[in-house]
């Protein structure tokens, strides 16, 4: 038992010292890899499709010249290539596994997770980004007035989505949410010179995205500015487990329950039982004072999103909400919250209990706090009387006809 937990203080140790020399910090977009979470994320169930690139680098000359370009890359491939980072200097052992003795050096891992490719063109951004997604494969079907009634019909149970373009090939970004989305929604493309589609949809400017299935009134339409991580927590809601269990979501019921499309929605008598009470997921929950406007602040908003897109890509593991201290006071008295922003995983199966991180709110502590959660590594306390109360707020009127 003491040599166990030895080795779990030192891997704790190794990681906290990894992240003090680091060249990604917390605002790149780089994901740092070690011994606790490598084996994780290259076998990841849900990310088996995806392509994975890793830099191993040290703090040397070449590494550093090396970070700017690494980091573009990252910006320019979010959400569609899985790019990561391995510092040798602290993760040896993975280093050494991996056969690196030059630095940087860059491994892609192709769809399916096994074996690896060596790059060996110039470091930069551009050439990199050219070379890896030549290993990248995409699930978009080809939708056309002939096909568009098998599309919409096959497995009738779920929706499809379909982006209507201008464009002559299928954007990236659509290509990486079908990668996403595989098995659990099917994405189409209509070009713009299928007329007979377009006007089925009365489609007239583009891109357009639709979300659709049989027997639908209409199809639903995305409004949002077409940014990846926003694209995907709207088809989220419409995947296989939401359309199978709520069938009649449409446009209509986003008017009537706004938080189920909101990315982080706020916890109140309306929506507790939409998202966290009486599920089986761990509802993540961050107790906050809210701004004039009765709203999470920008800043506190933008943690949880980056904590969200890492940790919640699409199998629904977390459930990512915020609560009104101020409004919400039994809530907080029944979770010992005295003040925010505070973190807290709230389970409501079988049995309800809560666990609460004691550390300050920041994006470090909350990633840290999130990977604990699955291996048991936070102290869960009982509520007896169940789910905390919430304040009964009235809901949101419906817009007049």
């Amino acid at each position: 038992m003491v040599g166990a937990r030895a080795c779990v203080a030192l891997a704790l140790f190794c990681v906290l010292f990894s992240a003090a020399n680091a060249l990604y910090e917390k605002d790149s977009r780089v994901e740092n890899l070690n011994t606790l979470n490598f084996n994780t994320f290259i076998k990841k169930p849900d990310s088996m499709n995806h392509v994975k690139l890793i830099e191993f680098y040290k703090n040397d000359a070449e590494s550093k010249k090396f970070e700017k370009e690494y980091n573009q890359l990252a910006d320019q491939l979010r959400g569609i290539i899985k790019i990561t980072a391995v510092n040798c200097e602290t993760q040896k052992k993975i280093c050494d596994e991996y056969s690196v003795t030059t630095f940087p050096t860059l491994k892609v891992i192709p769809p399916g997770g096994f074996g690896t490719q060596d790059y060996s063109g110039e470091r930069t951004s551009k050439a990199v980004y050219t070379w890896v997604l030549k290993f990248m494969q995409h699930f978009v079907e080809k939708v056309t007035s002939e096909n568009l009634d098998e599309f919409v019909n096959k497995n009738a149970g779920k929706y499809k989505a379909l982006l209507f373009t201008d464009k002559g090939k299928t954007p990236l970004m659509w290509r990486g949410l079908s990668v996403d989305f595989y098995n659990k929604m099917t994405l189409g493309v209509v070009q713009k010179e299928e007329k007979g589609v377009c006007s089925r949809y009365k489609v007239t400017k583009f891109p357009a995205i639709l979300v659709v299935k049989p027997g639908q009134k209409k199809p639903i339409k995305y409004e949002e500015k077409f940014d990846h991580q926003e694209i995907f927590e709207f088809l989220n809601r419409y995947q296989e487990t939401f359309a199978m269990e709520k069938p009649g979501a449409d446009e209509e019921l986003a008017a009537k329950k706004p938080w189920l499309s909101e990315s982080v929605p706020e916890l109140t008598s309306l929506s507790a039982a939409d998202i966290c009470y009486g599920t089986e997921n761990v509802c993540v929950i961050i107790a906050a004072t809210p701004t004039a406007e009765g709203k999470l602040d920008k800043a506190t908003y933008d943690e949880i999103a980056q904590a969200k897109a890492k940790f919640n890509p699409g199998n629904g593991k977390y459930q990512f909400m915020w609560l009104n201290i101020e409004r919400e006071k039994a809530f907080c008295a029944a979770t010992d919250v005295s003040s925010g922003p505070t973190v807290m995983a709230l389970r409501t199966g079988k049995r309800t209990r809560f666990a609460k991180s004691e550390a300050a709110f920041s994006a470090d502590a909350l990633s840290e706090f999130l990977q604990k959660i699955p291996v048991g590594d936070v102290q869960y306390k009982p509520l007896k009387d169940g789910p905390p109360t919430l304040e009964k707020i009235e809901p949101p009127e419906e817009k007049k006809k």
